[in-house]
């Protein structure tokens, strides 16, 4: 009788080992299954994203070749509907002229950092914090060891906690601008909408893209002009542009005495694209360059999430 409990006990506790055994398999195979599934729609959005950007470029061509020497906010890249359809997800892209902005590459230009200082004080800095903030950011991009007046190099930045140097170089990205000495969480926020780093030491706005929420980028390019008088200003902008800088000035003659930082057609562009494939998003930014017919690709950022 004893031993055909135990034979009993024995032949249970092997089919506890089974069933937990089995168990663990289920679970590591669904694991396993979902990680294939989550893989296969980020790659899946991946394709679609390098697809949207292909769609992106071709537009930019085909707006170059009707007009190549005015970007306005009427062409195929300002109009086309945001939201592609796809067939097993939803993608959403958009085009930015990417000289709708300052460029913070041009700070080390005494011309565009007075630009830069009075985009600063239109914001609510005050004169000698935004003197300060421009001064850092042009030697944050400059070479050499010796700061200007106001500004500050490797030793300030080394004496901090925890240390670092400056770039001595172009920026890459708008967000290096929260390294500079003086630039607060608020102020960034502030500021980052009407800013882009180009891999171009120019400043060449194009007035033909600058929206009238961004007002404060035109009137900062000379000194006596208003939030009213540019937004009279833009409202009276033709749908597809002003066709020569002088038809711009005509309108606001106080902007003809800064004609080198101002344009009518744009090189590069700024382009988002989201992709969602069930529970997987793809999100992915990409810089890119117009030049005699040619799109090439400057820059891509890849953000994958669940």
């Amino acid at each position: 009788m004893k031993q055909r409990g135990m034979a009993l006990l024995s032949v249970l506790l092997l089919l506890a080992v089974m069933v937990a055994l089995a168990a663990v398999a289920t679970e590591r195979w669904f694991f396993s299954f979902h990680y294939g599934l989550r893989q296969h729609q980020r790659l899946q959005g991946r394709w679609f994203a390098a697809g949207a950007q292909a769609v992106a470029g071709g537009l930019l061509r085909l707006d170059a070749l009707d007009d190549a020497r005015h970007t306005h906010l009427s062409q195929r890249w300002a109009t086309s509907g945001e939201n592609l359809p796809v067939a097993t997800g939803q993608l959403h892209m958009r085009i930015d002229d990417a000289q709708a902005c300052f460029n913070l590459n041009a700070l080390e230009d005494d011309g565009a950092r007075d630009v830069f200082i009075r985009l600063l004080t239109l914001s609510g800095i005050d004169a000698p914090q935004a003197q300060s903030i421009a001064a850092a950011a042009a030697d944050w991009i400059g070479e050499g060891d010796e700061p200007r007046a106001g500004g500050a190099k490797d030793s300030e930045y080394a004496a901090l906690t925890p240390p670092y140097l400056t770039a001595q170089q172009p920026m890459w990205s708008v967000s290096e601008l929260r390294q500079v000495r003086g630039v607060s969480a608020e102020i960034w926020r502030t500021l980052r909408p009407l800013l882009c780093a180009l891999p171009v030491k120019t400043l060449a706005i194009n007035v033909n893209t600058v929206m009238p929420a961004h007002w404060i980028l035109l009137a900062a390019l000379a000194e006596d002009i208003s939030e009213e008088d540019v937004r009279r200003w833009l409202a009276q902008r033709p749908a597809t542009g002003w066709d020569t800088l002088e038809a711009a000035f005509g309108g606001l003659k106080s902007l003809a005495g800064q004609r080198r930082f101002i344009t009518l057609n744009s090189d590069y562009f700024h382009v988002r694209i989201t992709t969602r494939m069930d529970d997987a998003w793809y999100r992915q930014r990409s810089l890119l360059q117009r030049s005699g017919g040619r799109i090439n690709v400057l820059w891509r950022q890849q953000e994958m999430e669940e």
